[in-house]
């Protein structure tokens, strides 16, 4: 999938309501993402892009870590 697409469906995903958000594994999420990926830059962008707009929380081991920057 080209960038343009991943851009494209990251701002399809802020269109939704962001008041209720889902509340997830880091694998569960990702797991969920890559059923319907075609690629691991979209998994990234788009994990990322849930967990830095509040539309997904989590839970258990990466609860409290920021997920978005490597260390």
């Amino acid at each position: 999938m080209r960038m343009t697409q991943v851009t494209h469906r990251l701002a399809q995903l802020r269109s939704l309501e962001a008041a209720h958000p889902e509340t997830l594994t880091l694998l569960d999420l990702v797991a969920a993402v890559a059923d319907a990926s075609s690629s691991e830059e979209e998994v990234v962008a788009v994990v990322h892009d849930l967990i830095e707009s509040g539309r997904v929380t989590l839970v258990g081991n990466f609860r409290s870590r920021d997920v978005g920057h490597s260390s």
